[in-house]
């Protein structure tokens, strides 16, 4: 066997974001009486993952990101005054309890630990709430190592956080493959430790980076067809 670990992203890439997101969102702003129209339904998430950008590229700290996300955009979209940090800790106890899964994950999990894989996941995100969400989409017991970013102190693809995941994992980066939707996060960040990845590339986005997944699918199928023959030719 090629690889002895599969690591794995958890939003957008086991779980669907746009569920999740759309479900915090609507929960959030149903709470406040807010208008939540389609446009800014749709302004959220362009602006929510130009912050995330920022806080991958270190330009943000998560502390810096939970204050001003919603206390910015509620301000300059509905001229709404909130504690940005209140806001966000209520935003994210309604994401916390979405879990929808993505088309063929639970198929894929069960076929890699039948094949032997050590499966993880390694997610900026929340221990408890990626955890949680886990458990609620009933994939939690696949996995034998779960990190957060929270846990780690450092966000992908800064390369501490892979330092504490292998510190932890007992596998070796030469025997371990990412499966992740992140080019900014998960390619990039696997490419700089020098390990192998699989860009789940479902959106169908370019990349823009120039970076060099061992392959590129975009459904789980495909990813299971790699597997069967061993990652050892291009898809």
């Amino acid at each position: 066997m090629r690889y002895q670990q599969l690591i794995f992203d958890v939003d957008d890439t086991l779980i669907s974001l746009a569920s999740t997101e759309s479900f915090a969102l609507q929960s959030l702003f149903n709470a406040h009486n807010w208008p939540l129209s389609n446009n800014l339904r749709r302004q959220y998430h362009a602006y929510n993952q130009g912050l995330w950008r920022k806080l991958e590229q270190g330009e943000l700290t998560y502390q810096e990101l939970s204050e001003r996300c919603f206390r910015v955009f509620l301000k300059e979209n509905l001229d709404i005054d909130v504690d940005g940090q209140k806001t966000m800790d209520e935003y994210r106890s309604y994401f916390g309890e979405a879990h929808q899964l993505l088309p063929g994950v639970e198929d894929t999990l069960r076929f890699a630990k039948s094949e032997g894989y050590k499966l993880a996941v390694l997610s900026n995100g929340e221990q408890f709430m990626q955890t949680h969400r886990l458990k609620l989409a009933g994939i939690y017991d696949y996995f034998d190592l779960i990190v957060t970013s929270e846990e780690a102190g450092y966000q992908k693809p800064d390369e501490r956080i892979f330092d504490y995941f292998f510190s932890r994992s007992g596998i070796s980066p030469d025997k371990t493959l990412f499966f992740g939707d992140g080019l900014q996060s998960d390619i990039l960040g696997a490419e700089r430790y020098g390990f192998d990845s699989v860009w789940y590339n479902h959106h169908h986005r370019k990349n823009t980076l120039n970076l060099h997944p061992l392959f590129e699918v975009d459904n789980y199928p495909q990813f299971v067809k790699l597997m069967q023959q061993d990652f050892k030719k291009k898809y």
